[in-house]
């Protein structure tokens, strides 16, 4: 499925009227399209329709469907929230009301008690104010009304995206109007899926509107939702005439004396995703701790720095070590320290594919122009603050500019970024982005992302590319999360506990 986001969707309607569709056209299948859905999912019954109608194109389209539904014999009131100075089209469809029996009324003239009547006593009202171009905060007029209706026990519809909700980083602010089912336009937007925002939406419903999907392939920064079928790209295949050197061998460097777990956790994550050998290069004394649980581990003991952490004389004998790999896992655990950074940079030039996580992003942090120096394939995988300090950007800015700033990063540095949060997005650095929209908040707990990590380094070295290898790991990832928060709670799981799902997880995808 693609996703659009506000300059996208511009873009591919405009690509549509070159192909020779026209504005007036896409507005009136809009309207018409989306009067059918409202009246097979949301029936208005003996209330009133309430359509809250702004001057530009989203509110020609309320004006297409309030025509719509008055041809079908439903009661129709109109109040244009910003009054009558309306866009070319807008003014058009206005036009074409005039022979219908639908009341039209001007919010400013309107009392606070009348508003509220009519918020009352509608038995459903549509939201066709701003639509994808909003940014901000509402006007205190329209904050009225929205807020008004949202007490209403109507049933709330907006059109391609709640007024007071921005499309592209679900950001919103008070008196946001509340939708209980929302009409898109051609493709989904950002806003749809991404979890701080996509209850405001309801249920979302997407209206063919003409525009050929090729059309919206093409479209700059358009967005691909993780689904399945896309994890299914990258999840490498088994054959039955086959042995563990089939199934690559990954290096897994990490752990440090007071971190044990991160490079643990990522281990299992990989063995349990299919790789044939996993060596762990980690100071003497997390050997044991992982032997514990994972006698299928082979190691590469490193004496330790004084400090407990893997110390950077060692660089030159792991980077045999990685001529030995199929793939190279780096981080997990490691500390940041003067050793870690020099054993960093010295490991980025190993021509092994690689999957960098945690301190090792951490240590590329503190020289970010080190990663053009790689010439294998590289994948980051960062969570916000991690992010914050590879780009110098502080986390609301990256919050709100997530696929620019991911899809720029990945370019600049010709890798794969896998931007971690409650919606991870997967920047390649060819343009491509995905978005998944799976996962829940029993995820956000520590070692998560080791387990993350440890996936996506395992399809690597299986062979799969960065970006399949990052997209299947994502999904994948949130996957196994929501079969453990069905068994034991968001509240009880772990991120260990992850990996217990994984074979319930393959079973169902890896076909």
């Amino acid at each position: 499925m693609k996703i659009l986001t506000a300059s996208a969707m511009r873009w591919a309607e405009q690509a549509a009227v070159d192909a020779g569709e026209s504005f007036e056209g896409l507005m009136e299948k809009a309207g018409q399209e989306a009067a059918g859905i409202l009246m097979e999912e949301a029936p208005p019954q003996d209330s009133p329709v309430l359509i809250l109608c702004g001057k530009g194109n989203n509110g020609g389209d309320g004006l297409v469907i309030a025509r719509a539904l008055a041809q079908k014999g439903f009661s129709v009131q109109i109040v244009f929230l910003l009054g009558r100075k309306l866009s070319p089209l807008a003014e058009k469809n206005l036009g074409r009301l005039q022979d219908l029996p639908v009341e039209i009324l001007d919010a400013a003239s309107i009392a606070p008690e009348e508003r509220d009547a009519l918020c009352k006593n509608a038995g459903l009202i549509m939201d066709g104010v701003f639509g994808t171009g909003f940014s901000g905060d509402l006007p205190e007029n329209v904050r009225a009304w929205t807020a008004a209706a949202n007490k209403s026990k109507a049933v709330r519809a907006a059109l391609d995206i709640p007024s007071g909700l921005n499309c592209d980083t679900g950001l919103y602010g008070k008196d946001a109007f509340a939708a209980d089912l929302t009409v898109t336009f051609a493709a989904h937007k950002p806003a749809h899926f991404l979890k701080g925002s996509r209850g405001l939406c309801g249920r979302v419903f997407c209206a063919d509107i003409g525009i050929r999907q090729e059309i919206l392939a093409a479209a700059p920064g358009n967005i691909t939702l993780l689904d399945g079928d896309e994890a299914r790209k990258g999840i490498p295949r088994r054959k039955e005439d086959s042995n563990k050197g089939d199934y690559g061998k990954l290096l897994a460097i990490g752990g440090c004396a007071h971190m044990t777990g991160a490079i643990l956790m990522a281990s299992l994550a990989a063995m349990h995703c299919g790789v044939g050998l996993l060596k762990a290069a980690v100071p003497e004394s997390v050997c044991p701790l992982i032997a514990a649980r994972m006698p299928e581990v082979i190691y590469r003991p490193i004496l330790a720095a004084k400090s407990g952490v893997l110390p950077a004389s060692c660089g030159e004998a792991l980077l045999k070590e990685a001529g030995w790999a199929d793939g190279v896992l780096l981080g997990c655990g490691m500390s940041v320290c003067e050793d870690t950074v020099s054993l960093t940079r010295k490991l980025l030039s190993c021509g092994k594919p690689m999957a960098i996580d945690a301190d090792g992003l951490n240590c590329v942090a503190q020289d970010v122009s080190v990663l053009k120096n790689r010439k294998a394939p590289t994948v980051l995988t960062p969570h916000m603050k991690e992010f914050s300090r590879l780009t110098g950007k502080a986390i609301p800015e990256i919050k709100a500019n997530r696929f620019s700033l991911a899809a720029e990063f990945a370019r600049q540095y010709g890798v794969t970024v896998v931007l971690k949060d409650s919606n991870t997005v997967v920047a390649a650095p060819d343009g491509r982005l995905w978005m998944n929209a799976n996962g829940n908040s029993g995820m956000a707990k520590a070692g998560s992302g080791d387990v993350l990590a440890g996936i996506i380094a395992s399809f690597l070295a299986q062979g799969a590319s960065p970006e399949l290898a990052a997209t299947a790991g994502v999904f994948l990832h949130g996957e196994a999360g929501d079969a453990a928060a069905a068994d034991l709670t968001p509240y009880c799981m772990t991120a260990s506990k992850m990996v217990d799902y994984f074979p319930k997880v393959f079973a169902k995808w890896a076909r």
